[in-house]
């Protein structure tokens, strides 16, 4: 009677035993899952590190006095302007060109401006840019003095500039017929103020000083 009981207490403790590894086995797994989806649950998400450093946002090109012509042929390139010809007299130079009609914004209004109404002559001394002469295009509205004035605040956003014009006085738009930026060189002197009128004078300074209108004008250049 004592070896069939401890054989039925034993037999007992085998079945307890393999009933509660069972139920261990069909537990964990479980519990493992919960586990791991509390932990997607309190776990913050964050983006793949980005392998390039962010670009600040493109900014308009502008021009100032003194910059290299191969700095202002990427200017002329980037804004589809066409090369008309190119005259040479000695360390002076001057390029024909027509511009292809960029929008620029002038400070401190942001006030749209497009670059058209003229072809323009861009005078060079030993690689270096010292003046624009704007002539009208017969293809394009000619530009009014406020519109000159504004566009050369947003060509050349940094500098002080004279500006040089002449316009028809019977004419009641004030049509700009011919402009100098900035200087001629002596050279090609000749090639300015053809016309027998009147000339105007301005100086455009830079940001946040408001763009001239009030010109001096019957001079004699």
């Amino acid at each position: 009677m004592a070896i069939r009981f401890n054989s039925c207490i034993f037999i007992g403790l085998t079945i307890a035993i393999i009933s509660l590894n069972a139920i261990a086995d069909f537990f964990v797994p479980r519990s493992k899952i919960w586990a791991n989806a509390n932990e997607k649950l309190g776990t913050v998400r964050t983006l793949p590190s980005l392998q390039t450093r962010a670009t600040p946002p493109l900014q308009p090109s502008t021009l100032h006095l003194g910059m290299l012509e191969t700095q202002f042929f990427e200017y002329a390139k980037e804004n589809n302007w066409a090369a008309i010809g190119t005259v040479h007299q000695n360390q002076y130079t001057v390029h024909k060109l027509q511009p292809g009609g960029e929008g620029l914004y002038a400070l401190p209004d942001h006030k749209l401006i497009y670059v058209r109404g003229f072809t323009a002559n861009i005078y060079f001394e030993s690689d270096r840019l010292v003046g624009i002469r704007l002539i009208p295009d017969n293809r394009d509205r000619p530009l009014t003095a406020p519109e000159l004035l504004t566009l050369v605040r947003a060509w050349f956003p940094d500098d002080v500039l004279s500006v040089i014009y002449q316009v028809t006085p019977s004419d009641p738009r004030k049509s700009i017929v011919e402009t100098l930026i900035g200087t001629i060189p002596k050279v090609f002197e000749q090639e300015f103020g053809q016309i027998s009128l009147p000339f105007c004078r301005t100086i455009v300074f830079p940001s946040p000083v408001p763009v001239n209108t009030l010109s001096t004008c019957n001079l004699n250049i």
